[in-house]
């Protein structure tokens, strides 16, 4: 092939076939077809744009979220999880030939190895071929990308995260299918909320995994109230929820859960006014939301003296999520968990929690308070983006924010009602206010419907012409 550079036609550099090992990266995925412990351990540390052989990232894809649902090895689940991609009887082939070494780490870095010479070809090596063979780049550029390309074999294991375009696209329209012939959209369980009353999504993508949504109110808003009923909602779906009551405690939560569920009055189970068959009843809905709904207690401040950092707290985090295998991870209240709450240490940690969301393909809910003080000042009491305690990362990291209000906090009028402001959806479109009606006793939250939304009445001129200028608090996009 020729090339026309300067009046001169030129050979275009040759391809560069570097051959990868299949039969190692067989042996990582037979490994993976076996223990769950051991499975585990690999899909952490290979993704599935480290394997080069033909259809073996198809392969490892699926593996990984046969490992994110902790659901058991067997041939049929992971073909259906690969879309249909996997062959069967490749996939045969494999486990009944592969033996399972006892060296993994070092199958493992024989796989990056292979990856770094294929990502070489395709980078660093292919711009220095082609600077050395045109007579016109300047020398220094050329002793440049040949440095580059010593460089990008050091420490080539560490660098995980330069996609593959490959992988990139195949990855992403597996997405993009699943949209059209699957789910696009993933409800919390709360109809009303979820859906107009024309039935189009009023949440969009709503819970789905790898993204995040935070829930803020004042202190006695209906914010726990809201988002307990939004775990059944989603336990209803049988969609597996880790729950971190952090305000509440976890037993009166389940009790709460059970209560809500029942429709029970809560001033009744508070002060043990129920009769032996409603006290099996609860004691069997609790087992039963059990079933979808595990609790984590708050695993840190426990021991005197402790002295743990937001990055271990968080490492802690990961590890409870991933060993749950949870669909959805909540968190109320999710700064609890940290030692050091100055906006730059509670921004790191909110960039972590969405990597780890990311990482495992787990929706993340997380409570935050709002400022009490400037929702007292303030004509209209709802809540803002602006007023969320804390950070600027709170806005910028989250995928949706809910925004609470019991207009009964403020006025003295019944308290029957309570509106759902959605103050920032990063696929969907906000603001947007929701009424339901509401009862406190029983923590209902029934027929739901669309009110105007008055922007200039709710927020602050600051924040109104941030939503006008599409930024984000402090000029950030």
């Amino acid at each position: 092939m020729r090339r026309q550079r300067g009046g001169r036609r030129e050979e275009a550099a040759p391809a560069v076939d570097i051959p990868i090992d299949p039969i190692n990266e067989q042996v990582l995925i037979a490994a993976a077809m076996g223990a769950k412990v051991e499975r585990a351990r690999l899909v952490r540390r290979v993704k599935p744009d480290r394997f080069h052989g033909d259809g073996h990232g198809d392969i490892w894809a699926a593996i990984t979220e046969l490992d994110r649902r902790d659901l058991e090895y067997d041939a049929t689940t992971l073909i259906q999880l690969s879309g249909g991609k996997v062959d069967a009887a490749y996939l045969a082939t494999v486990h009944q030939t592969c033996t399972v070494p006892l060296n993994i780490g070092h199958h493992v870095e024989m796989l990056e190895w292979d990856h770094a010479r294929a990502q070489a070809v395709g980078g660093p090596l292919a711009s220095f071929l082609e600077a050395l063979r045109d007579p016109l780049t300047h020398p220094e550029r050329v002793r440049s990308l040949a440095r580059s390309l010593g460089t990008s074999f050091d420490g080539h294991g560490d660098r995980k995260y330069l996609r593959d375009p490959n992988r990139l696209v195949a990855d992403h329209m597996v997405e993009v299918r699943k949209r059209r012939q699957v789910q696009a959209c993933f409800p919390f369980g709360l109809d009303t909320l979820d859906k107009a009353e024309d039935g189009t999504y009023r949440l969009v993508p709503g819970a789905k995994g790898g993204l995040i949504t935070v829930v803020t109110g004042v202190p006695g808003s209906g914010k726990s109230t809201l988002i307990a009923r939004l775990v059944l909602g989603l336990a209803r779906q049988r969609r597996r929820v880790l729950y971190g009551p952090w305000e509440m405690g976890d037993g009166v939560t389940l009790e709460l859960l059970a209560g809500m569920s029942l429709r029970w009055s809560r001033y009744k189970l508070s002060t043990g006014q129920i009769t032996d068959v409603e006290e099996a009843q609860l004691e069997q809905r609790m087992i039963d939301i059990s079933a979808y709904v595990r609790f984590v207690a708050m695993p840190f401040g426990r021991t005197p003296g402790e002295r743990i950092s937001n990055e271990q707290a968080l490492d802690t985090l990961h590890g409870y999520i991933s060993d749950s295998g949870c669909d959805v991870f909540v968190a109320d209240l999710w700064k609890r968990a940290l030692r050091y709450t100055d906006p730059d240490d509670e921004e790191r940690a909110l960039v972590r929690q969405q990597a780890i969301a990311q990482e495992t393909g787990v929706h993340c809910i997380l409570a935050q308070q709002q400022r009490l003080k400037d929702v007292e000042q303030r004509r209209d009491k709802r809540p803002t983006r602006e007023g969320i305690k804390g950070s600027g990362a709170w806005v910028e990291v989250a995928d949706t924010i809910m925004g609470v209000h019991r207009p009964a906090l403020w006025k003295p009028i019944p308290d029957v009602s309570v509106e759902v402001d959605i103050l920032k959806q990063r696929f969907g479109k906000w603001p947007l206010a929701v009424e339901f009606d509401w009862n406190a006793d029983s923590g209902s939250i029934d027929n739901g419907r669309t009110v105007d939304y008055d922007a200039h009445g709710s927020t602050s001129s600051s924040e109104l012409d941030d939503f006008v200028h599409g930024g984000s608090k402090n000029g950030k996009k």
